[in-house]
């Protein structure tokens, strides 16, 4: 499939405009780089088990669900381990049936899914749950209104049910599948998306609009801890170890027509990407494909977003083959994405819908090697450029992620 792309800000705007005029109903320094705040000690003093953090609210905090649904709200935590080549992963998300109206407190239907390789090729396991219980609490409540940048909260994201258990927090997951496996994921160090703003995201303007879909990545690349239990037939196994964690969030009414989504860590954590490309229907025949792209290596803190004008994107997928060519140019920089994965490696994903999830509608490798190319670029005259190399790297396995109307048909 190839898709060439040319959007700019003043298309941009309009297609705001249209959102706004339509009426969908749908979809400074603040705060430290580590994303860690005040302090709130356990009554057993420092330390003790119920002590907490409190970090400036940012759009990874919970949301008020729109009433009436649908409406999704989830969260994503990829580890990378640090010594070796093992992925694990884990979303964990709520859903607001259609038609029904929000009550703070009110439980709601959810969903988990724990995603493990061993990388180098390997399949990527895919362990799905569908709790009938999960709410969200901000500092101890349930949630009541949108995140305010820059406050001070405490939020989790909780499922208490037979089918999964457990919390999810801004930097920690804990959760059970009962009889089937158990994971806990500590995350510090947060790398925000814009060090100079750490509560800003990708989305930048587009944050505020009816959209049908919003996304938010919370790290490029946080320290991690990690271990899981998978409960076979030969017995408990479990498995430990330290790496580097990609966080985001996605939030809404559901997923695009069909996307693609690529994201990768250094061995050394020196070098971090996140892309995706999307075909999204904003209601009433309108229909967009846009782009956001986010890049960080020494030196090199680049992005590149369907709405700034001048932006180019020209890309090439073969679901079926596990292969992705994105090219991103404006009118000095170059960026280039290659992305492969054996066709084995490929995991179930559940998407969120107006109808709740639905599962096997996207595939996902931790298998991919990505070859990363940036440059800048001088044209001379209308047929000619003078091109600069700056950084060329490899990210091995990396994730690559074929969604809904993308995916391999």
């Amino acid at each position: 499939m190839y898709v060439r792309l040319f959007w700019w800000i003043g298309r941009a705007w309009i297609v705001a405009a249209m959102v706004v005029g339509v009426g969908l109903a749908g979809c400074g320094d603040s705060g430290d780089e580590s994303g860690i705040g005040d302090v709130v000690e356990s009554p057993d003093g420092p330390g003790g088990e119920d002590e907490i953090r409190l970090t400036p609210a940012s759009e990874n905090d919970p949301h008020l669900p729109d009433s009436p649904g649908p409406w999704f709200e989830g969260w994503y935590t990829r580890v990378t381990d640090a010594g070796g080549s093992r992925s694990v992963a884990v979303i964990t998300a709520s859903h607001l049936p259609k038609g029904v109206n929000y009550t703070p407190g009110m439980d709601l239907p959810g969903y988990v899914n724990v995603l493990i390789s061993e990388g180098d090729g390997a399949p990527t396991l895919s362990f799905t749950a569908f709790p009938e219980q999960t709410k969200t609490l901000v500092n101890g409540e349930p949630v009541s209104q949108d995140p305010v940048p820059g406050v001070p909260t405490y939020f989790e994201w909780i499922a208490d049910g037979p089918q999964a258990f457990g919390t999810v927090t801004e930097d920690s997951v804990d959760i059970s599948i009962p009889d089937v496996l158990d994971l806990n994921i500590q995350t510090t160090n947060r790398i925000p998306w814009d060090v100079t703003n750490p509560l800003a995201g990708p989305e930048a303007f587009l944050t505020g609009l009816p959209l049908p879909l919003h996304w938010y990545i919370q790290s490029l690349g946080s320290d991690a801890e990690y271990e899981y239990t998978l409960y076979g037939e030969g017995g408990p196994e479990t498995v430990s170890g330290t790496g580097y964690a990609h966080l985001e969030k996605n939030w809404q009414k559901e997923f695009p027509i069909g996307w693609v989504w690529t994201e990768g860590i250094a061995e050394d954590n020196e070098a971090q990407f996140v892309a995706s490309i999307a075909k999204v229907d904003l209601g009433n025949n309108i229909i967009i494909d846009p782009w956001i792209v986010g890049y960080r290596a020494p030196g090199i803190a680049w992005d590149f977003q369907f709405f700034i004008l001048g932006s180019v994107a020209t890309t090439v997928m073969d679901p079926c083959a596990g292969t992705f060519y994105m090219k991103l140019q404006d009118a000095f920089r170059t960026l280039i994405f290659d992305a492969s994965a054996p066709p084995g490696s490929f995991g179930d994903v559940s998407i969120p819908t107006e109808d709740g999830f639905i599962t096997q509608r996207g595939g996902e490798s931790f298998s991919a090697t990505v070859e990363v190319s940036a440059s800048w670029h001088i044209p001379l005259g209308a047929l000619a450029e003078v091109e600069f190399p700056i950084d060329e790297r490899v990210f091995h396995n990396a994730v690559l992620e074929f969604g809904n109307g993308f995916s391999c048909q």
